[in-house]
């Protein structure tokens, strides 16, 4: 229990030290939310000119792309922003400490993924209600708890790809086209802006087989009622499966490129 107090308190650490980076510049949050409110507004107006059978009226199709730019926000928070921050600690020098702590590289990078998350959160509520106030988003307020779970397991689910990533970037130093390549192609293999079914046949098996189509789904009925196109189950046991199998696999990659990167002399260039 010890030792497993002492890492949790090192990882509050560094979720603490990224929050203060985060707050030393003023206003960045607002221009954060402003960001996102631009792109809920944007899609407001979009959605105006939408008439589909597959999603409904321009209201439905609304609440369709809602959910899903707000969840996708959630899940690359622990891609995008964590290897951004990584390869800031190599320029600046400052990733040598994490190497030589007792906390170890990995858990270090492991816990660059905690306050984009928990700032991902935050700003999905506020987005959630900004698009519910202003646009008449029809939110179920009830479930917004359950919501929240739902977009943490799904955090959690995807945080193997950004495990990789970072992976990638101790022995490259540079992934940002990677990482950029697997977000967009997420938006259009996992339904963020249409349905899936519009996929053509050939690609439709991709959105089956990465945690975000289920994710999506789930956040979609819990939070504006878009039937299900799978049991609640199946969804959720495939983002638990995807986690279990996918996470000890990613954190044997990134131990192993550190390994060779301390090996090659590199660990710490940029």
């Amino acid at each position: 229990m010890s030792a497993l107090r002492d890492h949790l308190s090192a990882a509050g650490a560094v979720c603490r030290r990224d929050l203060a980076l985060f707050a030393s510049y003023r206003m960045r949050f607002v221009t954060t939310f402003f960001t996102a409110a631009v792109t809920l507004t944007l899609f407001y107006y979009i959605s105006r000119l939408v008439h589909s059978g597959r999603v409904g009226s321009p209201n439905r199709y609304y609440a369709f792309v809602v959910v899903g730019v707000i969840i996708l926000e959630v899940v690359t928070s622990t891609l995008a922003t964590p290897i951004a921050t990584l390869r800031q600690e190599l320029l600046a020098g400052t990733f040598e400490r994490m190497v030589l702590s007792p906390f170890g590289a990995v858990r270090c990078v492991l816990s660059l993924m905690i306050f984009p998350l928990l700032l991902s959160l935050v700003l999905a509520v506020a987005s959630l209600a900004y698009a519910g106030l202003l646009f008449g988003l029809p939110l179920r307020w009830p479930t917004l708890p359950g919501g929240a779970a739902v977009a943490l397991l799904a955090a959690i689910a995807f945080a193997p790809f950004g495990v990789l990533m970072a992976s990638a970037v101790m022995l490259f130093k540079q992934t940002n086209a990677g990482a950029t390549f697997v977000v967009t192609g997420l938006t259009l293999l996992a339904g963020v802006y249409f349905p899936v079914a519009l996929l053509p046949g050939w690609i439709r098996w991709a959105s089956d087989v990465q945690p975000f189509t289920p994710a999506v789904d789930l956040l979609r009925n819990l939070l504006v009622g878009t039937p299900l196109s799978e049991p609640v189950l199946v969804s959720v046991g495939k983002l638990l499966g995807f986690a279990a199998v996918m996470f000890p696999i990613s954190l044997v990659v990134l131990g192993a490129a550190v390994r060779r990167s301390r090996r090659m002399g590199t660990v710490i260039e940029y």
